[in-house]
C-alpha cells in the first residue's frame, strides 16, 4: 500500500510540476506580446541619432541639476514614455 502511495505522490508531483512550466510558458509568451504592443521597433539610425543627442543632454543637465534629481527625472519620463505607448496601442 505504501509503494501504491508513493507512486500516486511522485505522479501528482510531476503533473504539479508540468503545469507549473506550463504556466511559466504560458506567462512569457504573454510578456513577449505585451512587448511587442508596447516597443516600437528599432531603426539603428533614428537610435544612433537620439543615443547620442541624450548623452549629451545627460552630460550638460547632469551637472546643472544634480544626478539623483536628474536620475528621478529620466525615471519619471521613461514610465510615462512607456504608459503612453501602452494607451496609443489599446487605441
Amino acid at each position: 500500500m505504501s509503494a501504491a502511495r508513493d507512486t500516486l505522490y511522485a505522479e501528482r508531483k510531476a503533473l504539479l510540476a508540468t503545469r507549473a512550466e506550463l504556466d511559466r510558458t504560458r506567462v512569457a509568451l504573454a510578456l513577449r506580446e505585451v512587448k511587442v504592443a508596447v516597443v516600437p521597433p528599432r531603426d539603428a539610425d533614428r537610435a544612433a541619432h537620439f543615443r547620442s543627442a541624450a548623452s549629451m543632454a545627460v552630460r550638460i543637465l547632469g551637472p546643472l541639476a544634480g544626478a539623483p534629481r536628474l536620475g528621478r527625472w529620466l525615471r519619471i519620463a521613461s514610465v510615462a514614455l512607456a504608459v503612453m505607448r501602452v494607451v496609443r496601442g489599446w487605441r
